[in-house]
């Protein structure tokens, strides 16, 4: 690396997303305190939805497909004996059910049977393509389009509390959930239908709400220029996967995306027996690279798939 050379200014942060605010509503306002550069989200919320959102600067956003981003984690609640359109509170009331006298344990009951694996009916209103366009698109025009059942797995959904006809839960789920689904088939199972009342991301992987920062406080600190104390390295953001630091020629190697060997790593000799697993690659503490191990008739080497550009 040249003397003074530097990674561009990357790094993932975690929002508390406010309510009343699409996703990409957070990003825009965050463009607008920073340079120049790329900026997105790992995974949407609904505008009704609070909590985690994880925000990704720079060159950082070559790197959500690596990252830890399950399970997801979220307290909510539902109301029974309410449907409406969204399958949730903002929607248009299609139907008031009589909420017939349910027990604590046939409660208990119906929200574990639908822990594990699932194929749920997405809702209409959601980003999900059908040839090509959002259902959204569809369902605002009042056309019916039908979708495949999404696969959904459920770790854990848990009744908290109930206040009439209103429930309080937490929900443990894979990455691609729609709570709204979630709570829709519950319904469904109850005979009295259910629609979302409000929802909180409290977790997507190795990023949670304690970590968070409010969407006031991420721009001030990007006003001023430097994004160090809220944005988390890149090398952090991906500690799950285990580092080998490069010597030698392997810098010139990896940022030209070419093969390392073993005398290009420290480390590098025990690559064996990791075939398919991917690495951080760091140069002088930063992450240069996320490669994957392969072999090959000379033996196992590490391929860089993910490079991290260098400032200009």
């Amino acid at each position: 690396m040249d003397d003074g050379a530097r990674l561009n200014p990357a790094g993932v942060c975690v929002v508390d997303k406010p309510a009343g605010m699409t996703s990409l509503d957070v990003i825009r306002r965050l463009k607008k305190r920073v340079a120049p550069t790329r900026m997105g989200h790992t995974g949407t919320l609904d505008p009704m939805a609070t909590g985690v959102l994880v925000v990704c600067l720079g060159e950082a956003t070559k790197l959500v497909p690596y990252m830890r981003l399950e399970p997801k984690k979220y307290r909510g609640s539902l109301r029974l004996g309410l449907v409406t359109d969204s399958w949730d509170v903002t929607g248009k009331i299609l139907e008031r059910r009589a909420v017939p006298s349910l027990s604590g344990e046939r409660l208990l009951r119906t929200f574990s049977e639908l822990e594990g694996l699932h194929y749920l009916e997405p809702p209409v209103f959601s980003a999900i393509k059908h040839k090509g366009r959002p259902l959204y698109a569809y369902a605002r025009k009042g056309l019916a389009v039908e979708s495949p059942p999404r696969e959904t797995r459920i770790e854990a959904f848990r009744l908290l509390s109930r206040e009439g006809d209103d429930l309080v839960f937490d929900l443990t789920c894979s990455r691609g959930t729609y709570v709204r689904a979630v709570v829709h088939a519950l319904g469904k199972t109850l005979g009295c239908g259910a629609c979302l009342r409000s929802l909180r991301r409290l977790q997507a992987g190795r990023f949670r709400i304690e970590d968070a920062c409010s969407l006031e406080e991420l721009e001030t600190t990007l006003e001023r220029g430097d994004p160090s104390g809220a944005f988390l390295p890149p090398a952090e953001a991906l500690d799950h996967m285990d580092a080998y630091e490069i010597r030698g020629e392997g810098e010139r190697k990896v940022r030209h995306g070419n093969p390392l060997r073993g005398e290009d790593v420290y480390g590098g000799e025990s690559l064996h027996g990791h075939v398919g697993e991917k690495f951080r690659i760091m140069v002088q503490g930063e992450l240069a690279a996320v490669a994957e191990a392969r072999s090959d008739p000379v033996g196992v080497f590490l391929q860089p798939i993910r490079v991290i550009r260098r400032a200009a």
